[in-house]
């Protein structure tokens, strides 16, 4: 089979939501807006106002779902929340934002277009 004959076997893969990978100090994310905010965070840490931030942490919600927040925020107020950079919103997402509600242990922020667009936090429903 010639290579030339189908060439889209050849292509490279797309991000299903069409995100382009970013490298950003020599590490690769997801989209370019995930880089962005990474980079935001570093400028927030040489400001004082973040302590420590992590990249692609799980998170059980329930007893079967495992969720991958793009990253993890320890202020030095000693405030801590998940962060979700989105672009697109999937039904696997409402899912989860609804699986966050109830079984998440911290806030999760979420941002879109650069800026906090919510933030979700555990419903107390009295158990």
């Amino acid at each position: 089979m010639a290579a030339n004959k189908y060439p889209r076997l050849n292509a490279p893969r797309r991000n299903k939501y069409n995100a382009k990978p970013t490298v950003y100090k020599g590490r690769k994310y997801d989209s370019k807006a995930e880089a962005t905010y990474a980079k935001l965070l570093d400028k927030m840490q040489d400001k004082g106002i973040v302590h420590l931030w992590l990249r692609q942490i799980s998170f059980d919600l329930g007893e079967d779902t495992r969720y991958r927040a793009d990253f993890f925020v320890i202020e030095t107020s000693g405030d801590f929340y998940a962060v979700d950079v989105k672009g697109y919103e999937s039904s696997s997402w409402k899912r989860i934002r609804k699986l966050w509600a109830k079984y998440g242990i911290m806030p999760l922020h979420v941002v879109k277009n650069g800026r906090l667009y919510e933030i979700i936090e555990r419903i107390n429903d009295g158990t």
